[in-house]
């Protein structure tokens, strides 16, 4: 498991070795490099873990059975469990499981995968407040600014180059609004 230490002792619901499977899982859909981040580095795993935790917790029993079941899967084939496959043998089981989704009548496998991939990309492109998108890198690995309060007419135009506008979170427009309210200033 890659997780760092102050992303373990932050889990909410899953335990260290679930943690470790899903944070494999979203590392594969949404597969970084040191030059560009993606799933892993976003904290995704984080994301689904409060998630679970708050929101979505009607998905524990859920994600408990699908964890078991994948790396049930993983050790009949490959004789060890998901976390623990090379890149490649965890790529080739996901790609078996996402062939099964076209079925006629899913499989309980390809539904828990469809559910991780949802929530791998809301956990990667959604705002940090929630637990995921770890220092806006899925933002700017798709060029988007984050929360705006509005854009100029030149930052409107086709072309124009989003890098150059500040990336803001929610807690950032909060902490702007707070400013302003204290200011006296209107937005």
């Amino acid at each position: 498991m890659t997780m760092c230490s102050e992303d373990v002792k932050s889990l909410m619901f899953l335990n260290e070795d679930e943690a470790g499977t899903i944070e494999a899982i979203t590392a594969r859909l949404i597969p970084g490099d040191p030059s560009s981040p993606g799933a892993r580095e976003a904290g995704a795993v984080i994301y689904i873990d409060r998630s679970l935790a708050g929101y979505y917790s009607f998905l524990q029993t859920f994600y408990r059975q699908g964890i078991d079941e994948l790396n049930h899967l993983s050790k009949s084939m490959y004789k060890t469990s998901f976390a623990h496959l090379s890149e490649s043998q965890q790529d080739e089981l996901l790609h078996e499981i996402e062939r099964s989704l076209t079925d006629e009548v899913p499989s309980r496998m390809s539904q828990f995968f469809a559910v991780v991939y949802e929530h791998t990309l809301e956990g990667t492109f959604g705002d940090p407040l929630y637990g995921g998108n770890r220092n806006t890198v899925g933002w700017k690995l798709i060029g988007f600014p984050g929360a705006q309060w509005g854009y100029t007419a030149d930052q409107m135009k086709l072309g124009y180059d989003v890098e150059q506008i500040n990336v803001l979170t929610l807690s950032d427009v909060r902490k702007k609004e707070n400013q302003w309210a204290v200011n006296g200033v209107k937005k």
